[in-house]
């Protein structure tokens, strides 16, 4: 049997739907200790702070800093959340740059961390930004409130495989609650070419504010 048919098998054989983005994450005792204990070190509290993924699989897939810093503001300006800055060993630079313009009180990063040790933070979570599609699909997994953030054509104006884009790759079956996602250029460079195909707008950080109070609206209801 082909590979790809043999493992549709194995999905209907435990009873997985084939046409859904559903995925399970189980976390031990030992790995929500974990969280709770990083939380309490760096004078946090469960479920009052933001998950913000810095990090991106490659570059295009990582919103710029000036832009992660500016929401973040937002968020430590209108609110009492603290914000976790996310991502790996790559993206340290990234993330001290952004923490150093920020308030050390309520921001920590957490970039040495493994994968399971990140899932066991995110699912303490308020809410999950992340403009990567990995981390996005543990925040649907988790049932974690997810921001999702699609770039549409890189910095060499090359527009983003429609196959790899929120239509394919976006949450299936998954509360409309939950999630949300944000399709458009990470930057606001204009970019010349055929005006009848011109590239989506940027995704500004007002946007991705207005998704936050709307999820924030959602616990008060």
């Amino acid at each position: 049997m082909h590979g790809i048919l043999r493992r549709i098998a194995m999905l209907e054989k435990i009873q997985i739907p084939s046409h859904g983005t559903h995925m399970d994450i189980f976390l031990s005792d030992g790995d929500q200790a974990e969280a709770l204990l990083f939380l309490k070190q760096n004078c946090m509290i469960p479920k009052e702070f933001v998950y913000i993924n810095i990090g991106g699989s490659i570059p295009q897939k990582q919103w710029p800093v000036d832009k992660c810093i500016s929401l973040a503001k937002l968020i430590l300006q209108n609110t009492s959340l603290a914000i976790v800055l996310g991502g790996g060993p790559e993206d340290a630079d990234r993330v001290n740059s952004i923490k150093k313009r920020l308030d050390r009180q309520r921001v920590t990063s957490a970039i040495h961390r493994s994968l399971r040790a990140n899932c066991a933070l995110i699912a303490q979570a308020r809410m999950l930004i992340t403009p990567d599609s990995g981390p996005m699909h543990i925040g649907f997994a988790l049932k974690v409130p997810t921001i999702a953030l699609f770039w549409a054509t890189d910095s060499q104006g090359r527009n983003r495989n429609v196959l790899n884009g929120p239509e394919y790759c976006g949450p299936i079956g998954i509360e409309k609650k939950l999630w949300t996602i944000l399709h458009g250029d990470f930057t606001d460079t204009k970019k010349e070419g055929d005006p009848e195909h011109s590239p989506p707008k940027p995704i500004l950080v007002s946007e991705v504010w207005e998704k936050i109070l709307d999820f924030l609206k959602l616990k008060t209801e």
